[in-house]
């Protein structure tokens, strides 16, 4: 867990809920994930993009507005470094961003075994974020 002064709460918060709401959502929908593989890929990854908002917010009091995903990885990557964070979660991060695009507007089908990866990605950055970001986020893990 770093100390850092969360500048936001109250927009921290509100990522935060949302990050919960789709990781909660991921779940209920993974029971039956050959009916809804591309939503729950979906909620997967925004959850994980929901979260990393809450983080980057919490210490700047700002939110990148990336069309290139990768950058909110590159700059969770900078406040990892600047608060000597473990980066390993970051690698869960990208692994999701990775496939957004495929996911979501790709003629391809995300098959049962990336459906699977995606939510144990989805959960592992969830459970290293709460672990190391603690104070910014305010609340125990939905993970």
């Amino acid at each position: 867990m770093i100390p850092v002064k969360n500048v936001d709460p109250i927009t921290t918060q509100q990522y935060v809920d949302k990050s919960g709401h789709f990781l909660q959502g991921m779940k209920l929908l993974n029971d039956k994930f050959e009916l809804y593989r591309s939503g729950v890929g979906l909620l997967a990854i925004h959850s994980a993009i929901s979260l990393n908002d809450a983080i980057t917010v919490g210490p700047t009091g700002k939110r990148g507005k990336y069309q290139d995903h990768a950058q909110a990885a590159r700059e969770l990557e900078q406040i990892c470094s600047k608060n000597r964070v473990d980066r390993r979660g970051v690698d869960h991060f990208k692994w999701l961003l990775a496939r957004k695009n495929a996911v979501a507007y790709r003629e391809v089908r995300f098959d049962d075994d990336s459906v699977k990866m995606a939510v144990d990605k989805a959960e592992r950055f969830s459970a290293w974020a709460y672990n190391y970001f603690e104070e910014i986020l305010g609340a125990k893990s939905a993970a």
